[in-house]
């Protein structure tokens, strides 16, 4: 593939903490920026409403020189919902307007709920904006058959996040006399099912003394250290705050199960990143998950909230060790086969060239 130096993509992102942001910085490190020449421009990022409208007015006027003096060859969006649906949908549009092509990649794991909680015009105004973009990407089947249905006009396609694959030698053996330790990494806070996992996790105690959850996350943790205080499981649950890096590398190869109980979602990293340590997971029955976890394979699949099925999941795996092997080597090879860079990148640059060498 040429690279054009004079023209550039311009990937854009928050630049706050998340899912999204782990996929960018993905695409980074395995070449992509290098291989399309892409800028990155933040729309978004953590802090009061100032600083955030500081940062989203920066990257308009930004966007705006470099299309004016046609500098951008592909723009590719990364959006979430609500307002970041819309940002990015401003910028998205105003590039179809200079006549580049744009990518919208869909992340939102509350897109449908933020959709039907919209008056009349403004769904149609989704579908419009929707239907204007290039290619509109989707994590999922059950996501490319829901854009569809509020859109049928939008060129929707799947392209699933991935993960780097580690190297199973640097996972930690587990020994019978060690907890056996839960993992939970995600927004603390309702949508990720903290508030299930807790008391579920206390039940399971019962059953299995030697079990230890390990809680990596930003967002409500007071909430969350008041709700483990009072469940009185201090001893056995812990808050690591947001983990990145060797530090999330470090707790992975350490942990015998993985917990992420949502009531929403796309096609959560996390998860991802589990099954590739070989860990077996126990998640719930929402957006693209049923099509990344096999139920029974790689991992439980319940429904969520059902407080009562997770803690039974919990206990389930705690006790064969044998159960975790077989379905954590599931996971690997499930992860491997569908979700590795070897096998998505590749996808992502034939859209890319697609787009900016059409036929």
């Amino acid at each position: 593939m040429s690279k054009n130096t004079k023209k550039k993509v311009l990937m854009i992102c928050t630049a706050g903490r998340g899912g999204m942001l782990s996929v960018v910085e993905g695409y980074k490190a395995d070449g992509l920026f290098d291989r399309w020449n892409i800028e990155f421009l933040s729309s978004h990022v953590e802090g009061g409403l100032t600083l955030r409208l500081v940062i989203a007015m920066k990257a308009f006027l930004r966007l705006i020189g470099l299309l004016i003096t046609k500098q951008v060859k592909l723009v590719h969006c990364h959006s979430a919902m609500r307002s970041s649906f819309w940002r990015k949908s401003l910028l998205a549009l105003t590039s179809r307007f200079f006549g580049v092509p744009v990518i919208f990649h869909l992340h939102g794991s509350e897109m449908k709920p933020f959709v039907e909680a919209q008056p009349y015009f403004l769904k149609r105004l989704i579908a419009w904006s929707l239907k204007k973009q290039s290619v509109v990407i989707v994590l999922s089947k059950s996501w490319l058959s829901y854009v569809k249905s509020i859109s049928p006009m939008a060129n929707v396609k799947i392209i699933p996040n991935y993960v780097e694959l580690p190297d199973l030698n640097n996972r930690k053996k587990h020994t019978p006399d060690e907890d056996i330790v839960v993992l939970f990494l995600g927004l603390l806070g309702k949508r990720k099912g903290i508030y299930d996992l807790l008391p579920a996790f206390k039940d399971a105690l019962q059953h299995v003394p030697s079990l230890r959850l390990i809680i990596g996350g930003n967002g409500e943790v007071k909430q969350v250290q008041n709700l483990i205080t009072q469940l009185n499981i201090d001893k056995n649950a812990e808050l690591v705050g947001w983990v990145s890096g060797d530090l999330k590398a470090d707790l992975l190869s350490r942990a015998q199960i993985f917990v992420l109980p949502s009531y929403n979602e796309g096609l959560p990293v996390s998860l991802l990143e589990a099954m590739s340590w070989q860990v077996p997971v126990i998640t719930t029955r929402v957006g693209g998950i049923p099509e990344q976890v096999r139920d029974g394979l790689d991992g439980v699949l319940i429904d969520p909230g059902d407080c009562v099925a997770l803690s039974s999941a919990i206990v389930e795996l705690a006790s064969s060790d044998k159960l975790r092997q077989k379905m954590g080597k599931s996971a690997r090879e499930h992860v491997e086969s569908k979700y590795s860079k070897d096998i998505i990148l590749p996808k992502l640059d034939g859209l890319y060239r697609s787009l900016i060498f059409p036929e």
